[in-house]
């Protein structure tokens, strides 16, 4: 039943944080289900949970530990960025980003399906493309 109840309470966030830079759905991913997994704990727990009579006391308490998580990761996850961004880059070039990383490092698209987005056909027209300058192919 937790599985269930997770799934249905998380999925929303998946189509929510499409706006925000997490590529990988990290923050819905584990984040947000660990959360709610946490709460459901305090909920259907066998001894103390809300539904097999213990009240709201564990309820309670894994909110509480909840927040204390979300605190420590947040704080870390900060320490951790500004000595990587004091170190090195942490954005790729604008340019390269529009274009499409995966073609411009790796030399294949990923979604080539995008009706928004259209894709060059290898990583030598990209990178002329980023560049400025333009091939020319004698006869």
């Amino acid at each position: 039943a937790m599985g269930i109840i997770g799934a249905m309470l998380v999925y929303p966030f998946f189509q929510f944080t499409s706006r925000i830079d997490d590529s990988l759905d990290t923050f819905p991913c584990h984040g947000i289900s660990g959360f709610f997994g946490t709460m459901l704990t305090g909920c259907f727990a066998m001894d103390g949970g809300l539904f097999y009579g213990g009240g709201f006391k564990l309820l309670l308490v894994q909110f509480v530990a909840s927040m204390a998580v979300a605190a420590y990761a947040a704080f870390m996850s900060t320490i951790i960025f500004l000595f990587i961004k004091f170190v090195m880059r942490t954005r790729v070039h604008k340019d390269w980003e529009d274009a499409g990383l995966d073609e411009f490092v790796h030399g294949e698209a990923a979604y080539t399906h995008s009706p928004t987005k259209s894709y060059p056909k290898n990583q030598s027209e990209q990178s002329d493309e980023l560049s400025g300058t333009e091939t020319s192919q004698s006869a």
